[in-house]
């Protein structure tokens, strides 16, 4: 998943090289689109810039392996923890989405998406009604995620940790 934290296409555009990709848009929000070609003119000029795409690609990468990991052993319950976690940080408690699309994300049928989000409002993590979703408790969401979510924020806390303390001493300074 990409969010306020990422970019997607990136690589194909400084590799000049057709997406294979289908992009679903989870959440509605605001998205900023830039053309290929000024997007390789860009990174060629900023090598700094260049390196931070090229970096979160890396991410997005760790991040697509571990789904795939993922979804092989752990339990629909526990992924959904993951995957709540994971939407919790990209755009926060707040999702406005329904079951049925909350399926064809995760892969499995709505009737098991039904079940764990019953039994997610019945502990009171979320609140769910009619295409709402509200995330009550993320702590208490991440106890009951896989350790996935654990590994996925790792990865990208080892790969940005710098970008975010740079950020951070630029706007002290």
């Amino acid at each position: 998943m990409v969010g306020n934290d990422g970019v997607f296409g990136a690589s194909q555009a400084l590799d000049d090289k057709v997406s294979l990709n289908l992009v679903t848009v989870q959440i509605a929000g605001k998205a900023s689109v830039m053309a290929a070609d000024r997007l390789r003119a860009l990174a060629s000029e900023l090598p700094d810039f260049k390196a931070l795409l090229i970096k979160y690609e890396q991410f997005f990468l760790a991040q697509v392996q571990q789904t795939a990991a993922c979804n092989a052993v752990h339990d629909i319950d526990a992924r959904t923890c993951k995957w709540l976690s994971r939407m919790h940080d990209l755009v926060g408690p707040d999702l406005l989405l329904t079951q049925e699309f909350v399926a064809r994300m995760m892969g499995v049928r709505r009737t098991s998406v039904t079940t764990v989000a019953g039994a997610l409002q019945g502990a009171g993590l979320i609140s769910y009604s009619r295409g709402r979703l509200h995330i009550v408790d993320i702590e208490r969401i991440r106890k009951r995620a896989c350790e996935c979510d654990d590994a996925v924020r790792s990865h990208f806390r080892r790969m940005f940790e710098a970008v975010e303390t740079d950020t951070h001493k630029d706007r002290c300074v």
